[in-house]
């Protein structure tokens, strides 16, 4: 059950600062605190140590900026100097060790490695380690080169899975003492443009949403050897939405807590389509395509009790929110849109 006092929700984005809104059981959301940073588009937390780490996504060069905060006050003591290692960084992950930072460079296709210190704050003006991906796509319109989107962290923590939209690869790094080491790729069919992944609990599966095939594909994986496979792959748009368009720009995957449902959201249609996941997680069964509510959904997130779901939609400047179905995993929209400036990505987090 949402605990009304203290589940708050981080709202990165284009313009000025990162946004802190507070939600209650209803799903009904209001301004906290905010951080100065300029063009903060993915977020990460660190609990713990009490800091706050964005991506400045920026051409020709991005940077990654970190500061102080509370939910109470927000951000104090931002630093935004350190080069993210190449244009456009649009991810980033912490490793769960707390000693290393992750970045994709979205345009450069590249993925920077960065120190963390014992305060939780990156140090240096640029990465310790930059990794170029090389190669294209036949799609010459969105895979001319390397677009680095995502970078994820296994379950173990031993293996680091950099997603390229541009080569139809996921990159599967060996990680230790803060270096990532090339071990081996997941590689997708040809104009697949993968963006992002999500874990299943179990650490057997992963699925990858495909941006630009619009498919998600249901991968194997080997936590011990760091090898996955391609199996599964389903359509992420309605059958109607895809007779109107051959782009979906499929932008967001999340997997429910319980790992009985899987939601993933496509832009073009304004849509966010429900799977359920089998109990092994092996293969997903498409549950119901609805309406985001708002322009663009650029990112989904879950409450962490998995009874709300909330809907980034960025070009009409909104974020959406439904009540999740327990027995269904179907989606009910609540309350009214929650107005802001470009929201390209959420965060739920408790004080």
């Amino acid at each position: 059950m949402v605990d009304s006092t203290n589940s708050y929700l981080l709202v990165g984005g284009y313009g000025a600062g990162v946004h802190c809104l507070r939600y209650d059981a209803d799903g009904a959301l209001s301004p906290v605190s905010s951080v100065d940073i300029a063009d903060p588009s993915y977020v990460a937390y660190d609990g713990a140590r009490g800091v706050l780490t964005a991506v400045v996504e920026q051409e020709p060069a991005g940077r990654v900026a970190s500061a102080r905060f509370t939910v109470a006050e927000g951000g104090s003591d931002v630093r935004d100097q350190t080069a993210s290692g190449g244009a456009a960084p649009c991810h980033l992950a912490l490793h769960p060790d707390g000693s290393t930072l992750f970045v994709a460079n979205y345009v450069s296709g590249t993925v920077g490695v960065f120190p963390i210190d014992a305060e939780g704050r990156v140090t240096g003006s640029e990465p310790a380690q930059l990794i170029q991906h090389t190669g294209s796509g036949p799609r010459a319109d969105r895979q001319e080169g390397p677009h680095a989107h995502q970078v994820t962290v296994s379950p173990s923590g031993r293996w680091v899975l950099a997603v390229d939209l541009g080569t139809d690869t996921v990159y599967v790094y060996a990680y230790e003492a803060g270096r990532l080491t090339e071990h081996g790729v997941v590689t997708l069919p040809g104009g697949s443009g993968p963006r992002h992944l999500a874990f299943h609990g179990s650490g057997r599966y992963f699925y990858l949403l495909n941006e630009v095939s619009w498919t998600v594909a249901v991968c194997s994986w080997d936590e011990a050897t760091g090898a996955g496979e391609v199996g599964q792959l389903v359509q992420s748009r309605a059958e109607a939405d895809r007779a109107k368009s051959d782009h979906a720009w499929c932008a967001a995957i999340r997997v429910s807590a319980d790992d009985r449902f899987l939601y993933a959201s496509n832009r073009v249609d304004d849509t966010i389509a429900v799977f359920a996941v089998a109990a092994d997680g092996a293969t997903l069964e498409p549950v119901e395509v609805v309406p985001a509510g708002g322009a663009w959904p650029r990112d989904i997130v879950l409450s962490p009790d998995g009874t709300l779901l909330f809907s980034a939609n960025q070009h009409s400047d909104s974020i959406t929110v439904f009540r999740v179905d327990a027995a269904s995993g179907r989606l009910t929209p609540v309350g009214t849109p929650y107005a802001v400036t470009t929201p390209a990505s959420l965060l739920p987090i408790s004080a």
